[in-house]
């Protein structure tokens, strides 16, 4: 009886190191990735492009926004424009501000680099998740009911692009009865795609 059962201790040790062995070299795995089908490929394709097409509306859009300011700055008589140091250490940017007196930062218009930027889509107001992001279906700057969303098409206090100089460049907003919001096509193109994701 106590043969027995030392075997059978002796059997369960021996399997237990066998199922911990470390898999030989080209032995197949349960775990080992499936090999990539066409579907996936196509899939990752497709995903890069959609990334490449909507990086290049946000630079034509960011593009558009600062022709805008420059020629506000131009026709209203502002300050001269900004020098080196300026923009290197970003005070010099268009801001996104929100809130029903525009009290709140929502991110800054610049390079998708800046954690503070809203093409930064890791970054607090890129992020689908965070409460300060225009990208948020569920925070009050980018659902579809709040009146102080972007997105939202009867908003009355939407977001207000501005320039670090003080300069309304005019509401974000898909509103198209507000007289105060921005039309330039690129931008109101980038703002119906992301408002749309």
């Amino acid at each position: 009886m106590q043969t027995r059962s030392s075997w059978v201790v002796w059997a369960l040790a021996v399997g237990w190191l066998v199922g911990c062995a470390p898999a030989q070299a080209g032995a197949p795995t349960a775990a080992s990735p499936p090999p990539s089908t066409p579907r996936d490929r196509d899939i990752a394709r497709d995903q890069r492009a959609l990334e490449r097409r909507l990086q290049k509306l946000e630079k034509q859009a960011l593009s558009e926004l600062r022709r805008l300011r420059d020629s506000r700055q131009a026709t209203t008589g502002a300050a001269e424009p900004p020098g080196d140091d300026d923009v290197a250490s970003g005070d010099y940017e268009l801001m996104i501000l929100g809130g029903r007196k525009h009290e709140a930062f929502l991110g800054c218009l610049c390079d998708q680099q800046r954690p503070d930027s809203v093409f930064n889509m890791l970054g607090e107001h890129g992020s689908h998740a965070s409460p300060s992001s225009i990208r948020n279906k569920f925070a009050p700057y980018g659902s579809n009911h709040d009146d102080t969303s972007a997105c939202n098409a009867e908003a009355t206090h939407p977001p207000v692009v501005m320039s670090s100089d003080g300069k309304s460049l005019g509401l974000l907003t898909l509103n198209a009865s507000l007289e105060r919001r921005i039309t330039a096509p690129s931008v109101a193109d980038w703002l119906s795609r992301m408002c749309g994701e």
